[in-house]
């Protein structure tokens, strides 16, 4: 690829979305949510409801607040109880102000107000008849024995949307706002953007008291940015090794006249390819070889970037090392590369099948080939010709591809003995740099170190919305919309994401999101709610252009190598339109599909 368009790919990751007309739309969701979840928020203060997972009474000097989850048998057992009945404490956030009951974590309700809790829902309903001023009783299990907590809900003011708490919000949701219009409107490059917004906070934080400098230290997460520059170092290599380039060439001349299989074979080669290495870094292999391919073959390559986009978005969230939204959910989750491919894998292997069948039936079944056979015949004659001249290191390719090998054994392998996917993957990339110490230099000035200053400038802006309370007001909207039902939950979450993650792009989107399912408590017993959120950013990264940044990559790229023949066309580039008509009714089936597959994971021991 010209050494122009990879410094112009660098320069417009977020290209100006002048041309996108709803951002306006985006800005103004994540504003009502968060005033709805704070309304939603001072109503459970007065009334002191509970969620399944969350008790919250909140006032000017008092509080009771924890998260708990129902008892099953496993629960019982371990605790001793009678019988399966009642709800565990989980925990009891730090920072709240004095308790009114000394509920702990590891304590199971058993009663409340002298009725015996069924279940979370069931607390629920009990909580819900409560007022201020009346009296509350627990009869709890603690290490075996059974106590009695007896206190008086005092009356409090509850939130106020101008008080302290509210004033933080308010600051933090300005700032976030002000940060990603810039992000979109492309006024700056989109590093500057999110330092800006992170300078910001920072600034904020101090003036207002509510983000000091240890806790947005602690914020930053280099776990996934380690993940994030192992891997691009082997994408990095085999590029340069031209090894995708040869790879495809030679599809094309396996598959000769047969444009649909050759357009699907593009497809599973970025799928399958997007699971192993960065999908970034895939696109930018894939997308020139498609143009090339179209202006041979005489198809049009508009739809074929599209779904190449789609499917390096599937393939990505595979594993927890194809996009940056998984490598942030695997280290902050815990989650291993094994239990990424069992749940995840199945789910986007189906959704690429539908998506295969959607393309070929919707799409290129009644596609008319434009070129005569003698054309294609002389166009395969020449892609023939420019394999043969091709002079490939295949010694250098086979060690990079032993060593990649080795790597992915050791994702399936290291983590039972404690190692996490971070040092395997940083590992990795410099042991093949030590080997190939030749090319160590060039090859470390090509990781983007303007993409790791992005996502650390990112985790400073979501440590302040985390501090400030505007997460933990949203977490508690998610949970007062599902009513206490865990399916409802994953659902709305799921859904949820996928609307963020088609505005703010997958990496944004799950940084705000990873918190919001932490403080939502389901996520210490069960891992579904981190399958139900990475399909989200799937769904949401293949609904719109904005959603994944390979699909702004592609736009670009797009039109720094197809213009001429999309001016003989006539023809139109990628536009934010011509990918929502395509992307928005898949991403509506990826969800439809996934929700039966999350109330199966549910419906699990």
């Amino acid at each position: 690829m010209p050494l122009n368009i990879k410094k112009t790919l660098q320069e417009n990751r977020f290209r100006s979305m002048k041309t996108f007309p709803f951002i306006e739309v985006g800005l103004s969701l994540l504003v009502v949510i968060a005033l709805l979840a704070l309304f939603i928020d001072n109503k459970n203060a007065n009334r002191g409801q509970m969620t399944s997972s969350r008790l919250a009474m909140t006032g000017a000097s008092s509080a009771i607040e924890f998260n708990v989850v129902n008892v099953n048998p496993i629960i019982a057992k371990d605790f001793g109880l009678a019988s399966v009945a009642g709800v565990l404490v989980n925990d009891v956030p730090k920072g709240s102000a004095m308790r009114l009951i000394d509920i702990r974590r590891g304590d199971v309700i058993l009663k409340y107000n002298a009725v015996d809790v069924q279940s979370a829902n069931h607390l629920t309903y009990l909580m819900s008849q409560t007022k201020q001023g009346d009296t509350i009783s627990f009869v709890i299990n603690r290490n075996g024995k059974t106590l009695t907590l007896v206190n008086k809900v005092p009356v409090n003011a509850g939130v106020d949307i101008f008080g302290p708490r509210g004033r933080d919000i308010m600051v933090v949701l300005v700032i976030i706002a002000i940060t990603f219009t810039m992000l979109f409107l492309n006024l700056f490059n989109r590093t500057v953007c999110v330092t800006l917004g992170a300078v910001l906070m920072l600034a904020a934080g101090s003036v207002f008291g509510f983000y000091k400098q240890s806790e947005a230290f602690d914020s930053i997460s280099m776990s996934p940015i380690f993940i994030f520059m192992g891997m691009s170092i082997f994408a990095i290599f085999l590029e340069d090794l031209r090894f995708f380039e040869y790879v495809a060439r030679r599809t094309i001349l396996f598959l000769k006249f047969d444009q649909i299989k050759l357009i699907l074979s593009l497809f599973g080669i970025t799928f399958v390819a997007s699971a192993f290495m960065n999908n970034i870094s895939i696109i930018l292999v894939m997308v020139p070889i498609t143009i090339y391919s179209a202006k041979g073959l005489g198809f049009d390559p508009i739809p074929v970037v599209i779904a190449e986009v789609i499917s390096s978005t599937l393939g990505g969230n595979a594993t927890p090392i194809g996009d940056f939204s998984n490598m942030l959910m695997a280290t902050r989750a815990g989650l291993t590369f094994v239990e990424f491919i069992m749940f995840m894998g199945p789910i986007c292997l189906i959704c690429f099948a539908v998506f295969m069948w959607y393309m070929w039936f919707f799409e290129f079944r009644k596609q008319k080939r434009s070129k005569s056979d003698k054309l294609e015949k002389v166009f395969l004659k020449k892609v023939g010709a420019e394999v043969d001249s091709m002079n490939m290191d295949w010694v250098s390719i086979k060690r990079v591809l032993i060593i990649l090998g080795s790597v992915l054994v050791a994702f399936l392998v290291l983590p039972g003995f404690k190692v996490h996917l971070a040092p395997i993957a940083m590992g990795g990339g410099f042991i093949l740099l030590a080997i190939e110490n030749h090319k160590a230099k060039e090859v470390i000035k090509k990781i983007s170190l303007t993409d790791v200053i992005f996502f650390i400038a990112l985790f400073l802006i979501v440590g302040g919305a985390l501090y400030s309370g505007l997460l933990k007001v949203i977490s508690n909207c998610l949970l007062a919309a599902s009513m206490g039902n865990q399916l409802v939950y994953l659902l709305l979450l799921m859904w949820t994401t996928a609307v963020f993650t088609s505005f703010l792009n997958s990496g944004p989107a799950s940084a705000f999101f990873i918190p919001i399912v932490m403080h939502s408590g389901y996520a210490d017993f069960s891992d579904v709610v981190w399958w139900a959120m990475s399909i989200g950013t799937m769904a949401g990264g293949s609904a719109c252009i904005t959603g994944a940044s390979a699909g702004i990559i592609s736009q670009t790229l797009v039109d720094e190598l197809h213009t001429s023949h999309l001016a003989d066309k006539g023809a139109k580039g990628i536009t934010f339109g011509n990918y929502c008509m395509r992307g928005v009714p898949v991403a509506v089936i990826f969800l439809t599909i996934a929700s039966f597959y999350i109330w199966f994971l549910t419906m699990l021991p």
